[in-house]
């Protein structure tokens, strides 16, 4: 009796069809996936700026300021001058020659569709370490993918959720 080794055309088949399967759904979860990560991304990265404007604000001992002006940009600056008409010592935008502008970022050049749902404010912090300004929360948001990012204004405490 002669041994043949090798597979027969029925197995071959299945692995094939097997990998075209696994292929198909891999390539449809692809873009699902891309707006997650650039959703969460991007909230990391305003996260992390709220942190260090809060954490600037107590060590310096001067109010900084997130502010944003559309969707996708926002800046992150210090007062110069404590001595403004507005209430909370600073002017609007983020081109101005009255504030301090540390970063200007538009999250939508690095990480594409995404907005935000917090425009036109600013969010302050204080030297004591609490917050004012846009709200409790906002929205980091592409497509169906949310992630919310919530600010104690008693305490100044950033949360992502």
């Amino acid at each position: 009796m002669k041994s043949e080794d090798g597979f027969t055309l029925i197995e071959l088949l299945i692995t094939v069809a097997l990998i075209g399967i696994l292929g198909a759904i891999a390539v449809m979860s692809t873009p699902q996936m891309l707006n997650n990560y650039r959703v969460k991304g991007a909230a990391r990265q305003v996260y992390s700026d709220m942190q260090m404007a809060r954490l600037r604000a107590i060590k310096e001992g001067k109010r900084f300021a997130v502010e944003f002006t559309s969707a996708t940009a926002y800046c992150v600056k210090s007062e110069v001058n404590t001595v403004t008409t507005l209430p909370d010592d600073f002017t609007n935008g983020c081109t101005t020659a009255n504030d301090t502008i540390l970063k200007n970022i538009d999250i939508a050049a690095d990480y594409s569709g995404v907005t935000s749902s917090c425009t036109n404010t600013r969010v302050v912090f204080n030297p004591n370490g609490t917050a004012g300004g846009c709200g409790s929360s906002f929205t980091i948001s592409k497509d169906l993918k949310t992630q919310t990012i919530s600010i104690n204004t008693g305490t100044g405490n950033i949360r992502m959720n």
